[in-house]
Order: structure tokens, then sequence, then C-alpha cells
């Protein structure tokens, strides 16, 4: 009798679709898993960009004794927040720029401190034209500039960059520049008050250099650095070697990862 209950239960259980739970609940297993793997890639990239602006006290004499891949780490955590920050200021004056293009183009009167501010602009980029204007006031992808800091400073080791925060080598002819003498030359290297300075510089050189022409061109077409690294021969007197270079360096350390990441608490001071 018990086992006839028995029966009849389960095939009632059957019949009325008693295996749908089961289904169910695998179903909402699946949907959460998939939303945790989603949500977690998202994290594990907002973790990335974060983790940029934590480190900001960084002692850079550190850099001289340490071993070369925390070193490695040590240069990037240092040098991104900065290549960030040089971003968001030449995005915003972008951002303006185009505004105020537009309006010329379509013939509307400009505001005084439109004009006041494309005044600035043009004497900033060097150049009168609007359209230069367009290729020059732009970005490169934060792992390009990351890793010709790299390579120029030797990982932060290089005594222009620990006595003047020059990351890229550049120079000065000029005696009332801030500047360090380099050995056994009448040579000059300028000198900065901060890494952010320098990638400014850097930026000045690349937004209105002869040498930079085609790369303005070509990173109005992709945000690639292994492509946009192509046009930046011309930095180096290694040429294509120095090419190499940059793209073994932006891959080696996975920089790209940087290049989504952005900063906007930035202000523009023209």
């Amino acid at each position: 009798m018990r086992k006839a209950f028995f029966l009849i239960l389960t095939l009632i259980v059957l019949l009325t679709g008693g295996c749908k739970p089961e289904q169910k609940e695998t179903f909402e297993k699946k949907t959460a898993s998939a939303t945790i793997s989603k949500s977690g890639t998202k994290i594990k990239n907002m973790d990335v960009c974060e983790e940029a602006f934590k480190t900001k006290n960084i002692d850079k004499n550190k850099l001289l004794n340490t071993p070369p891949s925390k070193r490695k780490k040590l240069f990037i955590s240092l040098i991104t927040p900065a290549a960030l920050r040089a971003n968001c200021i030449i995005e915003k004056e972008r951002e303006k720029f185009l505004k105020i293009k537009k309006k010329i183009e379509e013939e509307k009167p400009l505001k005084e401190k439109e004009k006041y501010f494309l005044k600035k602009l043009k004497k900033v980029y060097e150049t009168d034209n609007l359209n230069e204007l367009y290729y020059r006031v732009n970005i490169l992808p934060p792992s390009i500039v990351i890793a010709q800091a790299a390579i120029e400073s030797g990982w932060g080791t290089s005594r222009f960059f620990l006595e003047g925060n020059n990351l890229f080598g550049i120079w000065t002819f000029s005696n009332s520049t801030a500047h360090i003498k380099a050995k056994n030359s009448a040579a000059r290297v300028k000198k900065y008050p901060s890494s952010l300075y320098s990638i400014e510089d850097y930026y000045h050189n690349i937004n209105t250099g002869w040498a930079y022409k085609e790369l303005r061109k070509e990173r109005l077409k992709t945000k690639d650095p292994l492509i946009l690294a192509n046009y930046l021969k011309n930095y180096s007197i290694l040429r294509e070697e120095y090419v190499r270079r940059i793209k073994r360096v932006i891959t080696k350390n996975n920089l790209q990862r940087f290049d989504k990441c952005s900063f906007n608490n930035c202000s523009i001071d023209l």
C-alpha cells in the first residue's frame, strides 16, 4: 500500500513538471555565472585603471636599486597617471576646439572667450590654420607614451630622469631654460618640475614637429598603438629598429591594457 502511494506520488510530480525547477535552477546558475564573468571582466578593467592612480608617492630613486622585473612595474605605475592626465588635458582642448571649428564653418559668431581660447591654441600648437589644428590637437594611446618613456629613460634609471624628470631625452639650446648638462659634452637636456611636464613637452614635439606629420594623419584613422608606432621611426636614429623596440615594449609588458583608461578630472589652462 505504501509502495503504491509513493509510486502514484512520483507519477503526479513527473506529470505536473517536477523536473522544471531543476532546469530553472541550472539556467539561473548559468545566467549568474555569465553575469559574474562579465562583471568580473569589467571589474578587472576598472582595477587596472584604478591601480594606475593608487601609486602617487613613489620615490623614483628606488628604481635604481630595484630588480629589473619589479623596476618595470614600478616605472609603469609611476608614469601611467601622468600619461593619462596629459591625454585628458589635450582631449579637453580638442573637444573645445572642435566646437569652435564647427561654429566657424557654420559662420556663427564666436564669443570673446572662444576667440581668446582659439588664439592661445594657435600659439601653443604653432599654426594659424584651422585644418592643421585639427590634426595637431590630439593624443596618442597611453601605451605608446609609456613605451617611449621606458625606452628613452632606461625604465627610469637615466640621470636625466632622476635629476630632471626628463623622460624622453629632450634637448635644449637655450641658456634660460632649466637644464642638466650632459657629461663630457656641451649639450643640455631639459629639466622639468614633474613627469607630467615632460610628457606635455613630448606631446608638443609630436604635435608640431615636421617629422611626425604622417603620424598625426594616421592617428585619425586608428588608435592601434602597434600601427601608430610605425610612424615614430623619425624619433630615433635607430629608425626601424626603434619602431620594433616600441612594439616589443608594448606587447611584452601588456601596456595596451591602459589604452582603455581615461582620466577626466583635469582642467585646461591656455
